[in-house]
């Protein structure tokens, strides 16, 4: 038995806007009324994050990276036998919010741990409120990882 390995508790994120467990949320797509209504199971562990979900499309996995400097995240969603979904998003106090893609659609995206005493009036707003300010947070995802994206 290895007794260097460090327990699986241990390299949980202790970030309080990620934690591992569950997660509710949603997505809005332009040609769908409503919102796209999900819950999920994420782990945020050593800037990964891994996690299983479903939603009224059907079950999927999700894999990806996170950084707690800024906040931002990103991860894959992969539909069990059909497509994949990126999301590009923001941590921050109320959960994640940011911008999914796939192929030429996209459209804004907000997820919270369950349990979190805040979001009652996430279930009642009948419109989406982006987050203001300058530039979009697609912008700013892209500003942030250009010095990665030249070399």
């Amino acid at each position: 038995m290895n007794t260097d390995r460090p327990s699986r508790k241990e390299n949980q994120e202790t970030d309080n806007r990620l934690p591992t467990g569950e997660w509710n949320g949603f997505y809005i797509e332009r040609a769908r009324s409503g919102r796209g209504w999900m819950s999920m199971y994420l782990q945020f562990e050593n800037g990964r994050i891994n996690g299983e979900g479903t939603d009224y499309v059907g079950p999927w996995v999700a894999t990806g990276s996170y950084d707690t400097d800024t906040g931002l995240c990103s991860w894959t969603k992969q539909y069990l036998g059909l497509h994949q979904v990126v999301y590009s998003g923001k941590a921050s106090s109320d959960g994640i919010r940011g911008d999914w893609q796939i192929n030429i659609s996209s459209g804004p995206f907000h997820i919270w741990p369950m349990g979190m005493t805040n979001t009652g009036e996430l279930y009642l707003k009948n419109e989406y409120e982006l987050p203001q300010g300058e530039g979009s947070l697609m912008d700013s995802i892209e500003e942030a990882l250009q010095p990665a994206l030249s070399l």
